[in-house]
């Protein structure tokens, strides 16, 4: 299905990055005889068709919306950590209120807290996991080799995307994808597997454990958990970069240096639908 498009400037140089959650535009380029002899950058509109009165706007990049609400909530949630709770700036057993307040202040505190951590947590894991699943190509085959059974097991894209653990898309199939080193070996997985544990413990969870997951939260190494999901896709998008390669799905907050996806331009893939000043065409067939 086409969608909608602005011919926003002419080169890369003009544009300036507005807003990281923003997909990147995409760079069209006529090269004749190994000389570029046009050029377009254009980015992608959606709309909300309200009658009569739609709601235009560029279109959002989903993987840039959902690191941008998770950083959002552990900023709060620093905040709110070095402010209140971190026992190095704040003496908890203060007696200058009354117990009872003093309880009920403090379990207030460490609710909302609870919240913007849980929120962060959510929302970091769920970029990786949205990431790695968009990176599939649709004709990828993932080759298992079971030996109990003396077979070797196929995954087709979709199959992966449902049976294949987060784990083993990230260590066996994106770094073939994407063809990095050993993403075991680097210094953000620990991290980025204590991430994936507790995002599993929020959404999975089991009444013997109905308290103690989130205490957790309250060790300073939470914040660089949430953070290695971020250095994760960096990690993708600096080997992806080597080999001068870029596409759509990279958002801004992952390599803001003006690295366009780029594409061959060719006049039959595109009409003309309306403009800044005119707005759309009422009739496309004149």
């Amino acid at each position: 299905m086409s969608k909608d498009s602005l011919v926003y400037c002419i080169n890369p140089s003009q544009y300036d990055i507005f807003d990281e959650r923003i997909n990147k535009p995409i760079w069209h380029r006529k090269v004749e005889n190994g000389k570029e002899v046009g050029s377009m950058v254009s980015q992608e509109m959606d709309a909300i068709n309200y009658p009569k009165n739609p709601f235009e706007f560029f279109a959002p990049n989903n993987i840039g919306m959902l690191l941008s609400i998770s950083q959002k909530y552990k900023k709060m949630a620093k905040e709110l950590y070095e402010k209140k709770i971190n026992p190095k700036n704040v003496n908890h057993s203060s007696e200058s209120t009354e117990k009872k307040k003093n309880l009920q202040e403090q379990s207030v505190i460490a609710a909302d807290y609870i919240e913007l951590i849980q929120v962060s947590i959510v929302f970091a894991y769920t970029a990786i996991e949205s990431f790695v699943n968009l990176s599939i190509p649709d004709d990828y085959k993932y080759e298992v080799n079971v030996k109990s059974k003396g077979i070797t097991e196929i995954y087709d894209k979709i199959a992966i995307e449902r049976w294949v653990s987060l784990g083993d898309k990230l260590s066996k199939i994106l770094t073939d994808i994407y063809k990095t080193p050993k993403i075991e070996s680097q210094k953000f997985w620990s991290n980025l597997k204590s991430l994936e544990k507790n995002r599993h413990n929020i959404i999975h969870q089991k009444s013997i454990n109905r308290t103690e997951f989130y205490k957790e939260y309250f060790k300073e190494q939470i914040f660089k958990q949430i953070e290695s999901a971020q250095i994760a896709l960096q990690f993708f998008y600096d080997a992806h970069s080597k080999e001068n390669k870029t596409n759509p799905l990279w958002p801004w907050v992952i390599g803001n240096e003006k690295a366009f996806p780029s594409a061959e331009f060719e006049s039959n893939n595109f009409e003309v639908t309306g403009n800044l000043y005119d707005g759309k065409k009422t009739d496309n067939k004149s």
